[in-house]
């Protein structure tokens, strides 16, 4: 059995989705700033290069551009963000205005509105404004914009790393104390005495244990009750191989002291039959035990011929007993089973009947097929059983008082346990011509 801890399995899928969630909003918002970035940025842009307009078309309205031009080329003490930010400004293809940090921009780009280019290692953003003969050429470096957005992403997502040790630590300890329950369970079974089948009484049972504990208390109960079944089983076994082993020893003793040697020898031939029966009843015993104790293994089975090969054995202990045994067995009436098993079954039941007959009786076996069924019927004209009787002849040593017919009361209780292990029904009928007693065993069909 492979084992795994439930401790770490909650972990697990506790905290990789959220790892997950962490790493796609990461993602998520990484882009989702980085497009809102250029909005601003751009739109800072136009603005600027708007304002730069209005300004170059009222200085070039008081100054001769032709002799004079307006020169912002001074060293300045910039921001660190305003060192990224460059334009010039051209009346007629000549510049009239420009920052410092534009020098090496070169030509003016052809098209209007925003446009990318690289200058040297850097990659700036330029936007283009033209109204007549003023062109405003402004422009941006990109690398304030990815800086901007680090920044950004760092205050958000840094703090926030140091939630998901803290979170997995507590949802350690959320694991735990929800487990606990199953910690306090596990002990209770474990110092529990393998005597004591009672149902376990846990405290605090959470809803999602409460069903584990309930098929524990009822696997115990059942437990309980197969065990005091079993002894039961035990104490009529040893009270029925007790009773003939005393009577056996008392005769026995009693043909010895006798100092008659034919009487002696009449009382031997009289232990023979006592000694037939205890060899039944320990021939019974061994088969129930060996039945309860085998693997059911299941095989494609024709009943109706294992049926006719298990009667060839029974033949002739129905014509010796003066008993006429009929039978009417369907082709290709296939189920599911154990053989051996079902053999003991058929066995057992045509026995039964044979023994509960009358002189001349007759004993019908027939094997049909009804639909996605196969039906073991056996059926005689014997004594028959009371209805008082129906619900106790399949238990363990149970005999049917008044029938004068010795047994051990195991035959039915095999029949039932074998049915039992083939998922079959039996049902008790009228017997022949409205005597005796019928069996049906039903089966469930294999379709082939």
């Amino acid at each position: 059995m492979k084992r795994c801890s439930l401790r770490v399995r909650l972990l697990r899928f506790l905290l990789i989705p959220v790892a997950l969630a962490y790493v796609i909003i990461g993602v998520a918002s990484y882009y989702s700033a980085y497009h809102e970035a250029e909005e601003v940025y751009d739109a800072q842009l136009t603005h600027f290069a708007k304002v730069l307009r209005a300004l170059s078309r009222n200085d070039s309205r008081s100054v001769d551009v032709a002799s004079e031009r307006i020169d912002n080329n001074e060293l300045l003490n910039l921001h660190e963000y305003e060192k990224n930010f460059a334009y010039r400004v051209w009346l007629d293809g000549k510049v009239i205005l420009y920052s410092s940090n534009s020098q090496f921009f070169g030509p003016i780009a052809i098209p209007d509105g925003f446009v990318e280019r690289a200058i040297g290692d850097e990659q700036w953003r330029f936007f283009i404004l033209r109204d007549g003969g003023l062109t405003v050429e402004v422009a941006e470096n990109y690398e304030v914009r990815i800086d901007l957005i680090h920044h950004i992403l760092e205050g958000i997502f840094l703090p926030q790393l140091l939630i998901i040790p803290s979170l997995a630590l507590i949802l350690w300890f959320a694991v735990i104390g929800g487990l606990r329950p199953l910690n306090t369970l596990s002990g209770l079974i474990r110092d529990r005495s393998p005597q004591n089948l009672e149902a376990i009484e846990v405290p605090i049972v959470p809803y999602e244990i409460s069903p584990i504990i309930d098929s524990i208390n009822d696997l115990m109960k059942r437990v309980d009750d197969v065990l005091e079944h079993e002894k039961q089983f035990s104490n009529y076994a040893a009270h029925e191989l007790r009773t003939p082993l005393a009577a056996l020893k008392t005769q026995l003793q009693v043909a010895l002291r006798t100092e008659d040697k034919q009487q002696a020898e009449e009382m031997f031939q009289d232990l023979l039959p006592a000694i037939d029966r205890m060899q039944h009843l320990v021939d019974q015993l061994m088969m129930l035990v060996r039945i309860k104790a085998s693997e059911n293994s299941s095989e494609s089975i024709d009943l109706g011929q294992l049926c006719v090969e298990t009667l060839k054995d029974i033949v002739p202990v129905a014509i010796a007993s003066n008993r006429k045994l009929e039978s009417d067995t369907a082709a290709s009436a296939m189920v599911s089973g154990n053989s051996e098993m079902l053999s003991v079954l058929i066995r057992n039941l045509v026995g039964n009947a044979l023994k509960y007959t009358n002189d001349n009786g007759r004993v019908q076996v027939s094997v049909s097929k009804q639909a996605d069924k196969v039906v073991l019927s056996v059926m005689d004209d014997g004594i028959g059983i009371a209805d008082i009787d129906y619900d106790n002849i399949f238990e363990s040593f149970y005999r049917v008082a008044g029938t004068g017919v010795e047994g051990c009361g195991l035959g039915l209780a095999i029949v039932k346990w074998v049915a039992d292990m083939h998922h079959a029904g039996v049902t008790l009928s009228k017997g022949l011509d409205g005597m005796g007693v019928g069996f049906s065993v039903t089966f469930k069909a294999l379709n082939k």
